[in-house]
């Protein structure tokens, strides 16, 4: 008899315990590929398999003992002698080559080119690695000025057929922060994958714009718009210099009890040619059927307003924000994408802030009681 939920991701989680990295890799991929009814299937099936052959209950992988070692005969020390001298051969061989290189480091240096500007990397899989500062001795670190909050816009102008929002609470998350975590947390209570906490986002590939500037921009003015219609609304931050997880972010929304939460986000990817609309919304929780169909109507609506094309709402597991406030109807907005010097005109353009606010309104308006 199938288990309920929590029991069930309980007694999987144990499982994966025992599986080796390689193994437990290729069953999250697996199971990120399949839907939410066929993941759920298949973590029971797979969890009934290894009861089935574990009757004694879960047990770890047993560790190897090493091999002990032989004694040596006459035969093989004679090999072992063979073996060291070539190993100081070629440790002598690599020194003079060593200082071949540091001799002739100017010659060899001339010879390497450039390295180009990295391109950004694609969000669906929304873990791009920060990479750590190098300590240098030779001179004194540049000192990072310390951001400062946006400043709030005010009566930001209505539409003439704006919605009446009264009594609506909305929770919205300008994406990201101007410096990354280095903490990780887990990217779902039902996975052990973990993610840096908060990150800083992508650039503008012409203006050099920070995203955790532009959401935070786009937010301010769609607060302004929202509170303006009548409704409530709540920020999860009002200034990028903050160090707030995505879980926190999460919590925020739910804790409060909002009646939606949207997160705002500019996109990257390794095609420049890339560009639109895209929503996703979380694979699990209490509006799994209802939640694409919403995410459709949302994506058409800021796609017109900001003139690009959209695709199909994405249900995910991939990020942390939506599934820690899965209990409510959760959208994570990619607004448009910064490596495409077309949508980055449309994305920095105030007047694009409105518009977008404008299109959101008449979306939240679905979700007056």
């Amino acid at each position: 008899m199938a288990e309920n939920r929590e029991d069930l991701t309980k007694r999987f989680a144990e499982v994966l315990e025992t599986l080796s990295p390689a193994r437990k890799k290729e069953l999250y991929e697996h199971l990120k590929s399949i839907s939410p009814e066929e993941r759920e299937k298949t973590m029971q099936l797979f969890v009934d398999r290894y009861e089935a052959l574990h009757p004694g209950g879960v047990t770890l992988e047993p560790v190897e003992e090493p091999e002990r070692r032989p004694v040596r005969t006459r035969k093989k020390l004679k090999k072992s002698v063979v073996n060291a001298i070539r190993a100081f051969i070629a440790i002598v061989i690599i020194a003079v080559l060593a200082l071949l290189a540091f001799f002739n480091k100017d010659k060899l240096m001339n010879l390497i080119p450039e390295a180009s500007e990295p391109s950004a990397s694609a969000v669906e899989t929304r873990q791009a690695e920060e990479t750590a500062p190098v300590e240098t001795t030779e001179a004194a670190p540049t000192e990072t000025p310390t951001p400062t909050p946006s400043p709030a816009p005010t009566n930001v102008p209505l539409a003439d057929n704006a919605p009446d929002l009264t009594g609506l609470k909305v929770v919205i998350d300008p994406g990201h922060q101007a410096q990354t975590s280095e903490e990780m947390e887990l990217c779902a209570e039902w996975l052990s994958i973990e993610k840096p906490r908060c990150t800083t986002g992508t650039t503008g590939v012409v203006t050099g714009v920070n995203e955790y500037d532009l959401t935070l921009q786009y937010a301010l003015v769609l607060k302004d718009y929202l509170e303006q219609c009548g409704a409530e609304v709540i920020l999860t931050r009002d200034t990028s210099d903050i160090d707030l997880s995505n879980q926190e972010r999460a919590a925020i929304a739910v804790d409060n009890g909002a009646d939606l939460f949207l997160r705002l986000h500019a996109d990257a990817a390794n095609d420049p040619v890339t560009s639109g609309v895209r929503v996703y919304v979380p694979d699990t929780g209490s509006y799994t059927y209802q939640s694409t169909a919403w995410g459709d109507e949302l994506a058409g609506l800021i796609a017109e307003a900001e003139g690009f094309g959209y695709e199909d709402t994405r249900s995910t597991y991939l990020y942390t924000g939506l599934n820690y406030a899965n209990t409510i109807p959760s959208f994570q907005i990619c607004l448009g994408f910064l490596s495409n010097s077309d949508d980055e005109a449309v994305l920095t353009d105030e007047e694009n802030t409105v518009a977008v606010a404008e299109a959101v309104s008449v979306f939240c308006a679905d979700f007056i009681v």
